[in-house]
């Protein structure tokens, strides 16, 4: 009896990384576990639309932060999250900023109103070893490269 093998199949998706005095802007999932289950704002690049734009857009949608373009390292990072059922790609890029206004904040957090809360319910600045705690498994990659490069 021979086994078909199920094809799986590949998603790509496109993130930011928002760098704040070695500490990065992490969202909790709404319904995980309160203290696990954050990530960057990231999504899935829409047709006709760059890697660059997609993490832009998605960093709007779910944090409600407008970030201009010309602000972001065009340096492009990768990981990659494997599933029983798909293969997915994720590309970031990292926004290094000063001060918080930068990106239309006042306080290291996001505040709730600004939050896509279907899927993000809350938003906040974390060091390297509570982002380490609190990131979801599939994004520990992305902040172990953040620790190798020096931004966390």
């Amino acid at each position: 009896m021979n086994k078909v093998k199920k094809v799986k199949e590949n998603k790509y998706s496109s993130g930011l990384a928002i760098i704040l005095n070695k500490k990065i802007l992490l969202g909790h999932c709404t319904g995980r576990k309160i203290n696990t289950g954050f990530g960057i704002p990231k999504g899935e690049i829409d047709k006709n639309e760059s890697k660059i734009e997609a993490a832009i857009r998605e960093t709007k949608e779910e944090f409600g932060l407008l970030v201009q373009e010309n602000l972001i390292d065009t340096k492009e990072y990768e990981f990659k999250v494997k599933t029983s059922s798909y293969n997915k790609t994720v590309y970031y890029y990292v926004l290094k900023i000063n001060s918080v206004s930068e990106i239309g904040l006042a306080k290291n957090y996001v505040p709730k109103n600004q939050l896509q809360i279907e899927e993000v319910d809350s938003a906040e600045f974390m060091n390297k070893e509570l982002a380490l705690k609190c990131i979801t498994k599939s994004q520990i990659p992305l902040i172990e490269n953040l620790i190798k490069i020096n931004l966390l």
